[in-house]
């Protein structure tokens, strides 16, 4: 995950944004043929991660590691869900295929909206196997009473 698929989610998901600031919009996509090729590319490994997570019996990590926040696993513990949950984790790791599919298909397209669209429904099938197996008991945190902006401006 942490080398191959998740840097080439990050990669796809960065290459479109748009920057809002006091001093203006900013918009940045990929442009040049180089800069769609990289965008290619990097969606290409992600369905090659993907192909790797399906396969049976997959290591979550070569070496052990802590949970990150509370009500996150461990590596024992995301290897314990895996395993015990296997059919959920290889659906999870087919639809991440199938998406990543859709996502090469809008950059062979060069089809800027179609590609956003496809980043949001990455976005959950990530979120929803990280649910399930990486971090099944998170707690988020209350908003202060304040955050120091009105509404009503």
């Amino acid at each position: 995950m942490q080398s191959e698929v998740d840097p080439a989610a990050d990669f796809v998901w960065d290459s479109v944004e748009t920057i809002v600031s006091r001093e203006g919009e900013q918009v940045r996509q990929p442009n040049t043929s180089d800069e769609w090729e990289d965008v290619r590319r990097q969606a290409q490994k992600l369905i090659q991660g993907s192909r790797h997570l399906a396969r049976p019996h997959p290591r979550v990590s070569l070496s052990p590691f802590a949970a990150e926040a509370q009500g996150a696993l461990d590596s024992a513990g995301i290897q314990r869900r895996i395993d015990a949950n296997w059919p959920t984790f290889l659906a999870f790791a087919q639809a991440l295929e199938r998406t990543a599919r859709q996502q090469l298909r809008a950059i062979e397209k060069r089809d800027v909206p179609a590609l956003v669209t496809v980043g949001g429904r990455l976005d959950a099938v990530c979120e929803g196997c990280h649910l399930s197996f990486w971090y099944p008991n998170q707690v988020i945190p209350p908003l202060p009473p304040t955050v120091g902006v009105s509404l009503a401006q």
